[in-house]
């Protein structure tokens, strides 16, 4: 099991005893920012004004902020996640009051009333109450009442009612999680009992019984996963266990959608730590779950039916074999690292690739294994799996479902041309520069994946062979860049397809697009040549294309 190395600033933060019963330890103090401060008097003021008001109803309204504003209040972060519980009514209900109380006194705030924007319930989408948006001082607040969630077996969609704090508490995702914030008293408030304690001591657990919990809702899971990555907490030994419950699995296919998988995977995916996240998948047995090619039901029969490469993807699947390359990946990793300071800073720089060079690296088991990508087509309807992975699977953008498509598609060949590089001889610097060219700019993604593949299949037990490899693929990167290859996707023929065709007293037509690759390839070569010595070469080379 992973060892938290959570932060303890709460013991630094000023405690007060607590007399309450719901408190196991002596609730922390809150210190709110400006613009929190300004927020939490307007809504003690509009709290206090509706109570004199409504002073025959048998239970006051009472504003708590939950969840995560809460959590990252007591680690000392800064949030902007303000969701305010509700005891009494809907949060349309609140927010509209609220709204015609800011009305009347938006002078003694210095703060005008804004449109109110209500998120309906969405059991689809997994949004299981109405929600009301506002901006409260410049940050937008969300509203929503206390309510309790039951499920059955069957879906992911519970039933869903007004609930108690308490009710509401349990049934979150994580002890810390549940913590709230009661704006009125401004105090803490722990109705699991748990939550402050496992904050302090960094450990991720749920308030009910942890299959229970993840039978729910099988994105709690991950969602416990996500945080573990992001504050290199721990997750307590016995939830760990029930992750990896064959049950748990099961659920999490038939009950989540891949939108909701997505949200939580790419927040992991630009995180601090998403190795120490697919540590936890890897050890769940999740991959098969968490990397799965498709959405719909109907693509995935119709795959299994007539799909030529579907037995090799199963076997990748079912016989963990990418559970066990991620097992390695995940392992040697650091050591990997260590050795390539260059690719330490792109990652440092650049969230989106460490995005997709971290899915790439992970999805190299299904190189060049394709689906039917739509089965209503008859030609043309093959799809990279990997490319499927990462649109359908996970949601993610087009753009990104490409460039890792292609990275893991063409390992194997990016390591033939960096071997074939060895000896200068036997390469020449156009060849390069137009496989490079296929990558559209993001060649550095492959280069480090072909690297990292090549890396895991070494024995480690011969450290010569292992510095052979990284000064091979080192002087290979050295040599892009020091003969202006890194853009070479952006280098266009020194005489344009109109000038060439006059030139070569020819009328534009197919063979065009050929010749201006021939241009391309000899400015390679010729990084001083002339538009006459390109005429000059290209009229040479005519026939063989017309």
């Amino acid at each position: 099991m992973l060892r938290s190395t959570a932060s303890l600033l709460m013991k630094s933060i000023p405690q007060k005893a607590m007399t309450n019963p719901i408190f196991t330890l002596q609730a922390p103090k809150i210190t709110l920012t400006k613009v929190e401060q300004n927020i939490c008097n307007l809504l003690n003021d509009y709290t206090d004004s509706y109570n004199r008001e409504h002073q025959n109803k048998s239970e006051p309204l009472t504003l708590r902020i939950t969840g995560g504003w809460v959590r990252d209040k007591l680690l000392g972060q800064g949030s902007h996640d303000l969701d305010i519980a509700i005891n009494v009514m809907s949060g349309e209900q609140f927010a509209t009051g609220l709204n015609e109380y800011l009305q009347e006194h938006h002078a003694k705030y210095g703060a005008k009333p804004h449109n109110i924007h209500k998120i309906d319930k969405n059991p689809e989408k997994s949004k299981h109450l109405e929600t009301a948006t506002t901006k409260l001082f410049g940050i937008e607040v969300d509203f929503v009442n206390l309510r309790s969630e039951k499920y059955t077996e069957l879906s992911r969609i519970p039933k869903v009612c007004f609930g108690t704090p308490e009710e509401d508490a349990l049934r979150r995702d994580a002890t810390l999680n549940a913590l709230f914030y009661n704006i009125q008293e401004g105090e803490v408030e722990d109705f699991t009992r748990r939550g402050l304690r496992d904050l302090k001591d960094g450990v991720l657990r749920t308030p009910l019984p942890a299959k229970q919990t993840f039978l729910d809702d099988p994105l709690r899971v991950l969602r416990l996963i996500r945080f573990a990555s992001r504050f290199n907490f721990a997750i307590d030994p016995e939830v760990m266990a029930e992750m990896g419950d064959p049950q748990i699995n099961s659920a999490f296919n038939s009950k989540i959608s891949r939108e909701r998988v997505g949200v939580e995977m790419e927040k992991i995916l630009v995180g601090p730590t998403p190795l120490l996240a697919l540590q936890l998948i890897q050890k769940a047995h999740l991959d098969n779950v968490i990397f799965f090619w498709h959405n719909d039901k109907s693509v995935v029969e119709y795959n299994e039916k007539n799909c030529q490469d579907m037995e090799k993807i199963n076997h990748v699947y079912n016989d963990n074999i990418l559970n066990s390359h991620l097992q390695s990946f995940i392992e040697l990793y650091p050591m990997f690292l260590e050795k390539l300071p260059v690719l330490r800073e792109k990652i440092g720089q650049s969230p989106s690739f460490q995005q997709n060079f971290i899915l790439s690296a992970t999805l190299t088991p299904l190189a060049n294994l394709q689906i039917i990508g739509n089965p209503k087509k008859k030609v043309n309807n093959l799809l990279s799996i990997t490319e499927s992975i990462v649109k359908e699977g996970l949601k993610l953008s087009k753009n990104d479902a490409v460039i890792i498509a292609k990275t893991v598609d063409s390992v194997s060949s990016y390591q033939e041309i960096a071997f074939r590089f060895t000896d200068r001889s036997q390469i020449q610097k156009s060849e390069i520069g137009l496989f490079l060219r296929n990558f559209n700019g993001t060649w550095e993604t492959v280069h480090f994946t072909s690297l990292l593949d090549l890396f895991l299949k070494l024995p480690k037990s011969d450290p010569k062979k292992i510095e052979s490899l990284f000064q091979n693929y080192n002087a290979f990167y050295s040599y892009i860049f020091d003969n202006n290859l890194s853009s070479c996707h952006e280098l266009k023929p020194i005489v344009d397809g109109k000038q060439m065709a006059k030139l070569l007293q020819m009328k534009p037509g197919p063979w065009l697009g050929k010749i201006n690759n021939e241009a391309i390839r000899w400015q390679f070569d010729n990084p001083e040549g002339t538009d006459a010595e390109l005429i000059a070469h290209l009229k040479a080379l005519l026939p063989n294309y017309l």
